[in-house]
């Protein structure tokens, strides 16, 4: 059986898969840190990889500036996920935003979107916790002259833990679909005006 630093490690590698492998499919639409320094004009996209915590960032001149991350950690015994959006887009509408979470994670919490054996008789709530009723689970953190950061913290079910870091697939899926999906999704809808 794996420690829980162990299984932290694990976690945190399928995250920042998550991340490469969104910015790899993505940067053809975009300029990159290579193009900016070949066309001489500031990045669109850009990736940061920290300890435990992977980032990827949109940028348009007055027009987008947000940040999505994914991070891992250990809140006493119970591994964590962490979706986040660190925002500077000016005229975006917070309220929609965490409002459309709320009420999204509310809806999709008994979802069992699994056609596995093993896996199909879950819901999304079995596997991860997420608080959408109280709002334990989202967090705002207004910052002068800083980006703003909601983050949204996901509890991994220690029953399932290593189930689900025996099945790395479902695993990557869970996390790309539930924590990270809907949030790329509402953070567009509510920075458009839905």
């Amino acid at each position: 059986m794996l420690s829980k630093d162990e299984k932290l490690k694990q976690l945190e590698q399928i995250i920042r898969r998550i991340v490469v492998d969104w910015y790899e499919r993505v940067k053809k639409n975009y300029v990159t840190e290579d193009d900016s320094r070949d066309l001489g004009v500031e990045p669109e996209l850009k990736r940061f990889h920290e300890s435990m915590i992977h980032r990827i960032k949109f940028s348009r001149q007055k027009d987008l500036d947000v940040t999505y991350g994914l991070g891992v950690s250990r809140k006493d015994e119970q591994l964590v996920v962490e979706s986040s959006v660190n925002n500077k887009s000016e005229g975006f509408d917070y309220e929609a935003f965490v409002n459309g979470l709320k009420s999204h994670y509310w809806r999709s919490r008994n979802e069992k979107p699994w056609t596995d054996p093993e896996f199909d008789h879950f819901t999304y709530e079995d596997l991860l916790f997420f608080e959408p009723v109280m709002g334990q689970s989202v967090t705002l953190d207004k910052r002068k002259d800083k980006a703003d950061i909601i983050r949204l913290t996901f509890e991994i079910r220690p029953i399932h833990e290593d189930l689900l870091l025996g099945r790395k697939d479902i695993l990557r899926d869970l996390i790309e679909d539930y924590c990270l999906a809907p949030v790329k999704r509402i953070y567009a809808e509510s920075y458009h005006g839905g």
